[in-house]
Order: C-alpha cells, then structure tokens, then sequence
C-alpha cells in the first residue's frame, strides 16, 4: 500500500541571480512500512527531494516550480504554514546529517525534545510531557535518562547528540522517518548503532523509512529498495538485489563499481 506519492516533481533554486534547477520531474511511491534509499552523489538532488517531502523550501532560497505530493489522499503543496506545522514531526519526520547544527547548542537536550512532544499535544500537562520525554529516551537506548536529559548538546558526544536527534524524531510517532545522511559524521562503529537503533525504531512503531545516502553499501545493506538519483533526476529505480545485480543505467553501474571491495 502506497503511504507517500510524489509525482512530477520539480523544485529550483536561486543562487547569485541564477536559477538552478536541483529536482526535475521526479516521480516515485513509497510503500508503507518499507526502507527506501534514495543514492547518489552530492548535488544530485536527494536532500532537496527530502527537504520538498518536509515543506521545508522556502521562498527565499528557491521554490517548488510543479507537481505533488500526496499524503492521506492530499496534496502536501497545498498546505498552508499551520498545515505543515501539523504534519511536520506528527506524520513525517527527519532527522539530519549533523545533530551538531540541528540542535540548539544553548537549550538542554530533554527540554528540545520536549518542545517537539509539546508542539502537537498542547493539552498535555507537563509532567505528562517530561514522562513521554523520558519513554522517548529509552526508546533510543539511553539508560541515564536523567542526565540526557539536563545536557547541553556539547557536553554529549556525536553518537548521543544523534539519538537525541532521533528520540524528537520519533516522538510524536511519525508514519515516515527520512533519515538524511544520519550516519555520515560519526565513526564507523558508531554509525552501526545508530542504523541498529533506526531497523530497532521501524519495526517497533510500524515506520515507513527513507534513507538519504551517497554510500550504495549502506543502501544494500539496510534498505529493501533503492532509487538512483543524478542531476536532479531518477534515474533508476528497483528492489536492491535488481539495483545491485542487474542494474540497467550506466550511471547505476559506475555507483556500484565505485564501492570499495575487500580484499
């Protein structure tokens, strides 16, 4: 069953007076509960595919120039600021690259988490509040829950600061998590807990799962289908074993043959 489709989508960008396109006429439908990758190197367009999923291109910098994407049988384009706010973090969720730049340096890391529970349930008191932040916490393996939770982000490490990141993801239960890059600047043995934590997190709350990556190994590993994206577009698109074995798009080809081998 199709959760998120998104048709013909095109979004531009405004850089020194310039236009530049970053996704053209991209098209593709998310199965619920599946793991998608979407791959690529820099600059083919996959963050900004995810940014558009969010509602988070703004006027400023750029704007959606066509298509749809259609969420419980609406069209996400069409909503208004108070629209996404109700979407954003309750139904569709993110979590970035670097939790260093996504979390506020100067707010405690159980009080940030908390503002994400508190943005969609109001009426909730606040000791309601500080428990689900504490479920939340323990849902991404934090024992110490108490001294998370009065952290300030520098004082926790790469791998903490990214649990956290993904405790205000899931705290509202999203439906769809987009994962953009999550493991990127972490260590090696840290980026297996963490893509642990996230297999852990889907089949606990039924997430439907979206991998940004450039790493195909990763893609293969974790993810049950993969979309190719080049220049803004996808290029291919097929369950991994297809991707990895048959691929049909040079551009495929020369992804797959560009991941290290062991010796």
């Amino acid at each position: 069953m199709k959760i998120l489709e998104i048709k013909n989508l095109s979004v531009e960008y405004y850089r020194n007076k310039q236009v530049i396109p970053a996704v053209r006429d991209v098209s593709i439908d998310i199965e619920a509960g599946e793991t998608l990758a979407i791959v690529g190197e820099s600059g083919s367009g996959k963050s900004t595919l995810a940014m558009a999923m969010m509602g988070l291109i703004f006027s400023y910098e750029g704007r959606i120039t066509s298509g749809q994407i259609i969420y419980k049988d609406k069209n996400l384009l069409k909503n208004s600021p108070a629209d996404w706010q109700n979407i954003r973090g309750k139904e569709i969720s993110i979590v970035f690259q670097d939790p260093q730049s996504s979390l506020n340096p100067v707010i405690k890391a159980g009080e940030q988490i908390l503002e994400a529970k508190m943005i969609h349930s109001p009426t909730e008191s606040f000791q309601e509040l500080k428990e689900a932040v504490a479920s939340s916490l323990k849902d991404v393996s934090f024992d110490d829950v108490s001294r998370i939770y009065n952290s300030y982000p520098h004082q926790l490490s790469g791998g903490q600061r990214q649990r956290i990141a993904l405790a205000m993801a899931i705290i509202n239960r999203p439906k769809i998590l987009i994962a953009d890059e999550p493991t990127t600047a972490l260590d090696v043995t840290i980026q297996k807990e963490i893509l642990d934590l996230i297999d852990k997190l889907k089949n606990e709350f039924s997430l439907t799962v979206i991998f940004i990556t450039h790493n195909l190994a990763l893609a293969y590993e974790r993810c049950s289908r993969i979309a190719v994206m080049k220049e803004g577009k996808i290029v291919e698109v097929g369950n991994r074993d297809k991707i990895f074995k048959n691929p049909e798009n040079d551009y495929t080809k020369d992804l797959i043959y560009a991941v290290p081998k062991l010796l």
